[in-house]
């Protein structure tokens, strides 16, 4: 601006000719003047734009960056909404290229299996899904093979299926649900049942990352099944109603209210996201098998529906006389309606007189040689590695029969024989025996089978060591001490007679088929001490210091 100055800043002769009749003091003040102006247009002319923007609190991302409060309309990588999409995870399956016939046939690719309670994937907690990875083609291609799964083959005469899958269920450890209702499946089932379990139809859902919370106080007991326990089912108390969080299929916000049976299916599906099924959450005693599942409940189950349903009266001389009516319920399973193709009639889980107190047997009358051959005919067949009970084969009495052959012992893994302490002992009947477990002794905790559970085992932990009484074939009195392997099959045949069976005393998690998989880490196996353990330790005395070395 030139050399001369006053002080106060630069001088008329030092100002362009154009601007020096102007003061700068007074050009500054209306170029504030003006730009306030201007900014309050813009201000009053986004004003509706504005108050979305404060009135909205979900932060959403524009343009690679996080605009907290909503977003604004008039940037062009915003949503025309004031903010993310909401939706209930509805989902429209493509079009396939392959049809579910032509899959079928040999040499197509082939869906994988449902997942059989036993493998170690499926009581792991399945891992949370990245927001990026929800649309990618991988993820659609699960969804696709579940709802095939789901659905099962359109085959002819075949109808279709419904209900809800997790994806660990398929060998995916993702946190993804499917579920669906189709019109077909809920128009088969009775009017008054489809009312009381809130049944609708619904098309295909999708759900990543599903979070559930209960939106009421309201609970009810319905029957529960699951493909990876196949044959069985068993109630389950559950809320009616949840509210439901996650990401669809185009990575939208899932967020609404479910209520009814789809509520149910929702819960069910997460649990199994946990490594959790309905033999977990169930009564043991509601479990039954699909083949017995005509005959009544025992008095202490909750009846089927809303939580504090009373239950038809019925006293425990009715269900007796039920029971032996009805040659205790239940059968052999599809072989057992052919007479010779398979053994001795046996009771299946679920059948009433597996569930009752059996009655004492007169030592002398001519029941006790019928129900000993009985037992000793249907031991020989070697199903029966912890025993065999009187009430298994339909006779309410209370008689057992145990026994290990030296060709039993072969079959076993060498490992096996040592820690569970099998040893050879010949076939005994026991009449109305009472096992009384040593005081001081420890439990141990191996898996156990029946025959009346097929298919199944669990770990169960009991005394390693007992004390026996009752009468043997002869109507003698005896007594004897078990361990090891003998004292679990005693306590096992035993427990039948009072209506308890091992998946009371199991642990539930390490319910599963047969299988070599490892057990979940919280299932206790081995020997387990019954005394309480010890919650502090005494503080070890610190160590005497060595002597520091002088240095030279």
């Amino acid at each position: 601006f030139g050399s001369r100055s006053t002080g106060r800043g630069p001088g008329p002769a030092a100002m362009p000719l154009l601007h020096r009749s102007v003061p700068v003091r007074g050009a500054t003040r209306r170029l504030s003047v003006a730009s306030l102006w201007l900014l309050l247009v813009l201000v009053l002319y986004e004003h509706r734009r504005l108050r979305a923007f404060l009135g909205s609190t979900a932060p959403i991302r524009c343009s690679g960056r996080i605009v907290l409060g909503g977003s604004w309309p008039s940037l062009a990588a915003a949503a025309d909404d004031a903010g993310p999409s909401v939706t209930d995870g509805s989902w429209t399956p493509r079009e396939q290229a392959v049809s579910d016939f032509m899959r079928s046939l040999p040499g197509q690719p082939q869906d994988r299996k449902v997942l059989q309670v036993g493998v170690a994937l499926i009581r792991r907690k399945a891992k949370i899904v990245k927001p990026e990875k929800v649309t990618d083609d991988k993820s659609m291609a699960v969804v696709e093979e579940m709802l095939r799964t789901l659905r099962g083959p359109q085959l002819p005469g075949r109808p279709t299926r419904g209900g809800a899958i997790a994806a660990p269920q398929v060998g995916t450890p993702s946190r993804l649900i499917v579920l669906e209702e189709s019109e077909g499946e809920v128009e088969e089932i009775p009017a008054e049942l489809r009312q009381r379990q809130g049944r609708r139809a619904f098309g295909p859902k999708v759900i990543f990352n599903p979070r559930l919370r209960p939106a009421t106080n309201k609970t009810a007991f319905f029957w529960e099944k699951s493909p990876s326990l196949p044959g069985y089912r068993g109630l389950v108390e559950r809320p009616l109603a949840v509210q439901v969080g996650g990401l669809d299929t185009e990575g939208k916000r899932v967020r609404y209210v479910a209520r009814g049976w789809e509520a149910r299916l929702l819960q069910q599906a997460v649990d199994v996201l946990d490594g959790i099924f309905f033999t977990d959450r169930c009564p043991t005693r509601s479990i039954r098998h699909l083949d017995a599942q005509q005959d009544p409940l025992p008095l202490d189950c909750p009846a089927e529906g809303p939580s504090g349903t009373v239950r038809e009266p019925m006293t425990e001389e009715q269900l007796e006389a039920i029971a032996d009516k009805a040659g205790g319920g239940g059968g052999g399973g599809f072989l057992g309606a052919f007479t010779g193709m398979s053994g001795p009639k046996l009771l299946l889980i679920g059948s009433l007189a597996l569930r009752l107190r059996s009655k004492e047997v007169e030592v002398g009358s001519s029941a006790m040689a019928d129900v000993a051959r009985e037992l000793r005919e249907a031991f020989a067949s070697g199903d029966h590695p912890l025993g065999l009970a009187a009430p298994q084969l339909g006779r309410r009495l209370r008689a057992i029969v145990i026994g290990e052959s030296e060709e039993a012992l072969e079959k076993l893994p060498a490992r096996s024989r040592v820690v569970e302490q099998h040893k050879a002992f010949d076939t005994v009947v026991i009449f109305n025996p009472v096992v009384r477990p040593k005081e001081g002794i420890y439990d141990m905790c191996f898996l156990e089978r029946s025959a009346s559970v097929p298919g199944y085992e669990a770990v169960v932990c009991r005394p390693a060591e007992v004390e026996v009484e009752g009468i043997d074939e002869n109507g003698l009195p005896l007594r004897f001490e078990a361990t090891g392997w003998q004292a679990r099959m005693v306590q096992h045949a035993s427990d039948v007679l009072d209506g308890v069976l091992f998946v009371d005393r199991m642990e539930r998690r390490s319910f599963r088929r047969f299988s070599q998989d490892e057990l979940p880490d919280d299932v206790p196996y081995g020997r387990r001490d019954t005394a309480p353990r010890k919650t502090a330790r005494k503080r070890a005395a610190p160590k005497a210091k060595a002597p520091l070395k002088r240095r030279r």
